[in-house]
């Protein structure tokens, strides 16, 4: 037999005054189940119970995260619920459920597997934290520190005078939470870079002005936290033990500290130079940080300080990026987050017990908890307002800094574990971290909005309204180096001169694996840093060729190239930001699809919400540029090549904004832009109407300026409905090395794209676009599809159903340069119509 505290703490000490013990059998208890067909119940065993019980939080909290996180609730909210649903407050109310699912055995077994996990979770968020670039922004202004200073001083003072003022009220009975309540004021109003960092992840701000500034300043509160923190819990075991133990406690601290940066950080350095470029860094090299990991965690517990402590500072060191800080990420990650973090919470809510609770207790730990709240959120808004931040954001930030998380609950638990608190303060603490994260969060959400930023400009952003001889600027972004020549070639073909000179921004897109903040990387000569040489090498092919071609266009070309690194989530937000800033006229995006000798490679899902979004939200006109042909095999950089370029003209400031940057292109000598108008018969019948309108007046410009010049041509082609525009385009295969089409037609609901949304595959590209690029298409140039974006309003593009109509078979109008009508994979696109049009006439 084996007695077995029922109330204890994570290492076993009592924690109340009083202990109720449990007397369990220990028989057979650690051997596994021989299972049911041979009448054993695999409950009875320790092993079936803790698995479950992982289970069963995981799956809770990943329903509760998809239930919540659309009202900007962040993961820590679900998590702690999840916890306190599965505790013993709630399902543990259950006889049957406590007597299965939490048996006395089970407990041991759980919490050390759980404190292993958030060990873990610790040490990759510090991984993730790249403190060059936290330093770095520390040193360039003083709004980090006066933030994160006052956010740290405020509450503190505001907490603790409260809890002072409060504590009268509590009579003899209450005197566990007589002494606790002045340790709860002081940890209720800690900053946590960890947690900071993680809300503003989830809340999909870190591209955003609030998490540049949010990261520096809770780096600078989390750190005048750790010092108060550490300080008050070594004093603590220090009086527990009524000896002189806090100064060694100290010195082995430091000496831990000085052991990491002095040993450890050098060998991973050392295992990063024996890495080749672009190669995965060895399996030894990650269990060497692995048993680093573990010594560390076990010093700190060796010489009285937290468990957690060497982790921290372990991650901390980490160097920053590939190849060694983003294999960690890539192989824990995934299984920490979503397993031992929800057994670690599992684990937390066990120690709730709402019976514990009462009354005058919750309400003077709420109050506390209040003012804490309230000063977290004055100290951090009153100086981002003196700093001129915006009011929203100034508010959004005080509320994200006021939110908690995994390292404030992780202080109560410690405190909780060297007698500062007991059950009854411990159940107030928790509720009241609950209530705090899950106002804050949501308010956050709701009074900041990024696209703000860079939707509020009035001055229309297009090629259409840029003045000839102005400068022409653009922007290009670039996935892989793969996507260079391509852009090279459209910047060649846009006639860069000395008299309309070209600016182009080139954003080199990286996804953010294994950073805590967002970097944006300037390559400019004169802003050399020390975070940039980690990320330099992605680049530096795209570095190369684009500083050779602006060298070999001296006062022509001035090209700007940065290194964005974010997630995938917010990446649209970066771009459209920088694009807002720079001021640039057409955003120039891949297609998410490239064509390869052996057809079409498709990218990653990521790059299509991307282009999808950048539609949407872009401050100024978007290209989408489909790679194929002449611009990804010929050079400008190597020879001077003779482009064919065609435009599709049909109605629209989409149009409009393809033909004038034809027009743009048709200046250069090396270039000559085919113009092909397909015209409506209603239409022709009113030619003074269709001559005069914006569409007619600018294709009158166009004949004046241009169709005299012999290699530039224009032509008109009547079509009555979607079969004879398929025709049409279906003609211009094998004639033109770049064709550019606009996106939205201002007649989509007209006839001639009659039954197109059906076969529409790609509906970033428009009808157009998708009938040159598709699957069954034999098109091979290249595509650049553009959209005219009108500034201050968000496109919602959806796919509507619309009806097949009766059409009229086309009639034959195949241009010396097309194929033949054999073409298979035209001949299956004809088909497939056939059949739609024979199905409508039946029904009819």
């Amino acid at each position: 037999m084996e007695s077995l505290p029922l109330n204890t703490s994570a290492y076993g000490s009592s924690v109340l005054n009083t202990s109720v013990y449990v007397c369990e059998i220990t028989i057979n208890k650690f051997q596994r189940s021989s299972g049911i067909f041979f009448g054993d119940n695999p409950l009875k065993y320790t092993l079936p119970v803790i698995v479950l019980q992982t289970s069963i939080v995981a799956l809770l909290t990943a329903i509760l995260q998809f239930v919540l996180a659309p009202y900007g609730v962040t993961s820590f909210f679900p998590h702690l619920l999840a916890g306190l649903i599965m505790g013993p407050s709630v399902l543990g109310q259950i006889e049957i459920v406590r007597k299965y699912l939490f048996p006395p055995r089970t407990f041991y077994i759980n919490d050390t597997i759980s404190f292993f996990g958030s060990m873990m979770y610790m040490f990759l968020i510090g991984v993730k934290i790249d403190l060059s670039s936290v330093v770095k922004a520390l040193k360039r202004g003083k709004r980090a520190w006066a933030i994160g200073t006052c956010s740290f001083i405020v509450p503190l003072i505001l907490s603790t005078i409260s809890a002072l003022v409060l504590r009268v009220r509590l009579s003899s009975e209450e005197e566990n939470l007589y002494s606790a309540i002045i340790i709860i004021a002081p940890i209720l109003s800690t900053t946590s870079f960890h947690v900071t960092a993680t809300h503003l992840a989830d809340l999909k701000l870190l591209n955003s002005e609030i998490g540049r500034i949010g990261g520096p300043s809770a780096m600078v509160g989390g750190t005048l936290t750790a010092i108060l923190v550490t300080a008050l819990f070594s004093l603590r075991q220090s009086n527990l033990r009524q000896d002189n133990s806090f100064s060694m406690m100290m010195v082995s601290l430091i000496v831990l500290v000085i052991f990491i940066v002095c040993v450890l950080r050098p060998i991973m350095f050392w295992m990063i130079r024996r890495t080749p470029k672009g190669k995965p860094i060895k399996e030894s090299y990650i269990l060497s940080v692995f048993l680093m990991l573990l010594g560390c965690s076990f010093f700190g517990e060796f010489i009285g300080e937290h468990f957690m402590v060497g982790p921290i500072l372990l991650g901390l060191a980490v160097p920053d990026g590939p190849p060694l800080a983003s294999a960690l990420v890539e192989k824990l990650d995934t299984l920490v987050s979503a397993v031992f973090l929800p057994l670690y919470f599992l684990f937390s809510g066990s120690k709730f017990k709402v019976f514990l609770i009462d009354t005058p207790s919750f309400a003077l730990v709420q109050l506390v908890a209040f003012f804490s709240f309230l000063g977290k959120v004055i100290g951090t808004t009153l100086p981002a307002l003196y700093c001129k931040l915006p009011l929203n954001d100034a508010l959004c930030l005080g509320l994200i800094m006021s939110a908690r998380g995994v390292t404030e609950l992780l202080y109560f638990q410690a405190a909780q574990h060297i007698l500062i608190m007991d059950g009854e303060s411990y159940g107030n603490v928790v509720i009241a971290m609950l209530w705090m994260t899950g106002v804050a969060t949501p308010l956050a959400k709701y009074l900041h909005d990024p696209s703000k930023r860079y939707l509020s400009h009035i001055r229309k952003r297009n090629i259409e309204h840029t003045s000839p001889n102005a400068e022409l600027r653009l922007m290009a972004c670039i996935h892989c180096e793969e996507n260079s020549p391509s852009i090279i070639n459209i910047l060649e073909m846009s006639n860069p001169t000395e008299e309309s000179p070209i600016c182009l921004y080139v954003l080199h897109l990286i996804q953010l694996t294994c950073r805590a903040v967002p970097l944006l990387i300037d390559h400019q000569p004169e802003n050399k840093t020390n975070s940039e040489s980690l990320y330099t090498s992605e680049s530096q092919h795209i570095i190369n060729a684009f500083r050779l071609y602006e060298e070999q266009n001296p006062g022509k070309v001035v090209v700007k190239i940065f290194t964005s690194i974010s997630p995938n989530e917010t990446m649209h937000d970066e771009i459209c930001i920088q694009a807002a800033d720079k001021r640039v006229s057409m955003l120039i995006i891949p297609f998410h699809k490239q064509r390869t000798s052996n057809g079409f490679s498709e990218s990653a899902l990521p790059v299509r919400a991307l282009n999808h979004h950048l539609l949407s939200i872009a401050p100024c006109s978007v290209g989408i540029l489909v790679e194929r042909g002449t611009l990804n095999m010929n050079s400008a950089l190597t020879c001077v090549s003779f482009y064919s370029v065609g435009v599709v003209f049909i109605e629209g400031p989409d149009d409009r904004e393809a033909l004038v940057y034809a027009m743009r292109m048709a200046e250069r000598p090396n270039v000559r832009v085919t113009v092909i108008r397909l015209v409506e018969p209603q239409r022709m019948k009113n030619r003074f109407l269709m001559s005069w309108d914006s569409d007619g007046h600018l294709i009158h410009k166009f004949k004046v300026d241009y169709i005299h010049i012999k290699r530039h041509d224009y032509r008109e082609e009547i079509v009555r409905d979607s079969l004879e525009v398929i025709n049409v385009v279906r003609s211009l295969e094998g004639c033109f090395d770049l064709i550019l089409v606009g996106r939205r037609h201002a007649s989509e609901s007209s006839s001639l794209f009659s039954g197109l949304t059906e076969w529409n595959e790609y509906p970033e590209l428009g009808f157009v676009g998708d009938m040159l690029v598709s699957s069954v298409s034999t098109f091979d140039g290249s595509v650049l599809v553009v959209q005219q974006q009108k500034l201050g309003a968000i496109h919602h593009d959806e796919d509507q159903e619309k009806p097949f109509t009766i059409v009229e078979m086309p009639h034959d109008r195949i241009e010396q340069c097309s194929e033949p009508l054999t073409n298979s994979g035209s001949v299956e696109r004809w088909r497939r119509l056939g059949k739609a049009v024979i199905s409508v006439l039946l029904v009819e």
